[in-house]
């Protein structure tokens, strides 16, 4: 398992010759003793030359502080950035000191638990104490120079510190995710295992300190579990697809297929187990919503609108049935409105008020905010209540003009039922309630003179009579039964001369007409009638008799005498 460290991986050093020549020489002369010492001077020179060649190699490749501490680094050359060292200023240096104390201090409270870190930090209090103590000797530029490398030293030592929480935490996660994508393994071949190597060097990298390192090894690999994870996130998805593609097609098998491939992937799924279980009838829904739709397309939409239903109740996620649903009810409803509709605008041109309530009513029914069929509706009533008052009083007009005197009133009471304040149904009321009075006056008087005439009273039969003619109304004719009672009438208005007779010593009194007195013989002109003859003499009983006197029968002779002393029996 390959492990990467981009600090800590070994170099490969060159090896420099001194002597680019070897092995091209002449053929050596002959050794003397000025040769040895020469050679001897200028070996020692070339070894110290090699070296250092050597060691400036090393510093480029492994950095200029490979052999030195910072105190002996602050030594070497000023640094270009701040002009000459020689004019680094007393203030400069102590400020640069104040700022690597404050983060040195910072430091010091971070948790040092990783044995690199401690080793670290012991290193860069090394060089602050260095820089005190050149900061002492008043050597300000080379002071200044170890603070200033030793902050950027920190700043890089704190960033790796406060790295280390998010880097345990990635290492937890990348090994808890390859746990939960090892399912996924088949479908993103080569994921898991660059994961694994790469948490492997990453650990490797924090046993060593290298925090950011790690973290970096860490995302690299958390970008592999990506892939395996979107590769398991699209196997799902494709599945999850084609089962609703099968469902939509009623095709039972290929449905169930689908949807437990993707739980074999991914298990407690929820659209996969809602699509599992809508497989189970989703032949019988795609029947029923196929009938739904040849219905509607035949104008039946109640019936299409119940097909639909029984669909949506065998699956209730079936977004067609519950719109097929919804859209048959409501064309239903628009089917329904539209023939009332126009039945009622049609009567309302044929001014059939009736059936235009009706019809508005059944319109309203459907859709009961309609303001254009509310309008027609008021507008009917109002046409109806208008036309039914005119019916109604034209019909009272009607029967009162046929002398139909208590049809018309009730028609007349009719039009005050629609309109109380209708004025000609007002007058009409009145006149024939007085028509209908007298009516019923006439026929009471005319009953009471017949009663009297049949009772012989023929005067009080007479005027009953004339009471009767006087509130019969003038267009009413005589019934054969009045004429015939008024030919009595008339006939019994003659006087008709009687006879009485007495001896002149009886008082003759003929009751509630005249007082004849003592008489012996007259004669008196008498209307026909009942009378009562009473005659009184002292000392006698009274004699009472009935007298009928009658046109068309001889007159009688009537004597009248009391003759029966008062004391006999």
């Amino acid at each position: 398992m390959a492990e990467e460290n981009e600090i800590t991986s070994d170099k490969k050093h060159r090896i420099i010759h001194w002597n680019p020549d070897a092995g091209h020489e002449q053929v050596s002369r002959r050794w003397t003793w000025k040769r040895v010492l020469g050679w001897t001077v200028g070996g020692f020179f070339g070894l110290l030359f090699a070296a250092g060649i050597a060691i400036r190699a090393a510093k480029l490749v492994l950095g200029p502080d490979v052999f030195r501490p910072r105190a002996q680094q602050a030594a070497g050359a000023p640094n270009a950035a701040d002009a000459s060292s020689a004019f680094i200023s007393q203030a400069k240096a102590e400020q640069a000191h104040e700022l690597a104390s404050k983060s040195l201090l910072e430091l010091r409270r971070m948790p040092q638990d990783h044995p690199v870190q401690l080793q670290q930090l012991i290193v860069m209090q090394k060089t602050f104490d260095d820089g005190e103590a050149l900061l002492a000797s008043h050597e300000y530029a080379r002071a200044f120079v170890v603070f200033d490398a030793l902050s950027r030293d920190m700043d890089a030592f704190g960033k790796n510190v406060k790295i280390k929480g998010e880097v345990k935490q990635a290492y937890d996660a990348i090994l808890l995710r390859m746990k939960d994508l090892e399912i996924a393994r088949d479908l993103a071949p080569g994921s898991l295992e660059a994961a694994y190597e790469a948490a492997s060097a990453g650990r490797q990298l924090v046993n060593d300190g290298n925090f950011t390192g790690a973290k970096k090894v860490f995302d690299r690999g958390s970008a592999e579990l990506k892939k395996a994870e979107q590769a398991l996130s699209d196997y799902v998805r494709e599945n999850l697809l084609q089962g609703q593609k099968a469902l939509a097609k009623g095709q039972r098998e290929e449905a169930r297929k689908a949807f437990q491939a993707a739980l074999e992937k991914a298990a407690g799924n929820e659209q996969a187990l809602q699509g599992l279980k809508r497989s189970e009838n989703i032949d019988r829904v795609y029947a029923l919503i196929r009938q739904g739709e040849n219905l509607e397309k035949q104008g039946q939409f109640a019936q299409a609108a119940e097909s639909y239903q029984k669909a949506f109740a065998l699956d209730g996620f079936s977004a067609v049935a519950q719109e097929g649903q919804a859209r048959a009810a409501r064309l239903e409803k628009e089917t329904k409105f539209a023939t009332a509709k126009t039945a009622a605008d049609a009567a309302f041109k044929a001014k059939d008020w009736a059936k235009v309530v009706t019809e508005a009513e059944n319109a309203l029914r459907v859709y009961p905010q309609k303001p254009e069929v509310q309008a027609m509706l008021k507008s009917a009533r109002e046409n109806a209540h208008k036309e039914a008052v005119q019916k109604a009083l034209a019909k009272g007009y009607a029967y009162e003009n046929q002398h139909q005197w208590k049809e018309a009133r009730d028609a007349y009471n009719e039009t005050l039922r629609l309109e109380p304040e209708q004025a000609d149904a007002k007058e009409g009321y009145i006149r024939t309630g007085a028509v209908i009075r007298a009516l019923l006056q006439y026929e009471k008087y005319v009953e009471n003179a017949e009663q009297l005439a049949n009772k012989n009273e023929f005067q009080a039969a007479i005027r009953m009579f004339n009471n009767a003619m006087a509130v019969k109304p003038a267009y009413l004719v005589n019934s054969d039964r009045v004429q015939q009672l008024h030919a009595l009438l008339m006939s019994q208005n003659q006087p008709v001369e009687v006879t009485f007779r007495s001896d002149g010593k009886t008082w003759v009194q003929i009751s509630n007409f005249r007082m004849l007195g003592q008489i012996e013989s007259v004669s008196v002109k008498i209307l026909p009638g009942d009378y009562e003859v009473i005659g009184r003499r002292k000392g006698y009983r009274d004699v009472q008799m009935l007298l009928q006197v009658r046109n068309g029968t001889p007159p009688p002779v009537v004597t009248v005498m009391c003759q029966v002393a008062s004391g006999k029996i």
